[in-house]
């Protein structure tokens, strides 16, 4: 009795590496929710790990929601919001060791575009790394934003968003290290600026 029939885009993935390494729309699963404080000012973020359906990584998203100043962050109270509202969840509570539970486990579809950089401290620094930046959320049953369940309207902006998101390369010196193999900055939380756009279609 046949059990099997090969399937080469599920071999590849053994081996080459665990983690989401491209922009793009991804079905998602929130693996670990964490309140978090810069070391160096007020800032503080967001920062979720999650795994896709292929069972691949997306570790170290985080969202900064107050910035370095102390001040809320627009565009990162409006993600945690839109997070919340595609997840269906009404609160969040930071339990003592700053994780937030009530994100455990949810499932959301999300656009995320990969930034390449420079590191500028620590033992690493000057090398490249990349981080992946959360821009749209969207509900995982119905693949809608919150914008589209409250004006009851067809699912199209993940979709349309998912499909023109391209790379964004931040790297003082792109021309170093084209090859952004060797160092998976996934694996280290990244620096994370306080600058966002706020053009997402929410």
């Amino acid at each position: 009795m046949n059990k099997f029939n090969y399937n080469e885009q599920l071999a590849t993935q053994i081996g080459a590496g665990q983690y989401v390494t491209k922009s793009g729309g991804y079905d998602l699963k929130i693996v670990r929710s964490q309140f978090t404080k810069s070391n160096n000012n007020n800032a503080e973020f967001l920062e979720l790990d999650f795994e896709t359906r292929e069972g691949l990584k997306l570790n170290y998203v985080s969202i900064n929601f107050v910035n370095g100043k102390g001040e809320e962050n627009a565009f990162g109270m409006k993600m945690i919001n839109a997070i919340m509202g595609c997840a269906n969840v009404q609160n969040l509570t930071q339990a003592n060791d700053g994780s937030c539970p009530e994100l455990f486990n949810k499932g959301i579809k999300a656009v995320v575009q990969r930034v390449d950089y420079t590191k500028q401290s620590g033992q690493n620094a000057g090398q490249d790394g990349y981080k992946f930046e959360l821009k749209l959320p969207a509900n995982i049953g119905t693949g809608r934003t919150v914008k589209e369940t409250s004006t009851n309207a067809t699912a199209t902006a993940f979709d349309q968003y998912a499909s023109s998101i391209e790379d964004k390369d931040e790297r003082t010196a792109p021309q170093a290290n084209q090859q952004s193999g060797g160092f998976n900055s996934q694996q280290a939380a990244p620096d994370v600026g306080d600058s966002f756009s706020d053009d997402i279609p929410f």
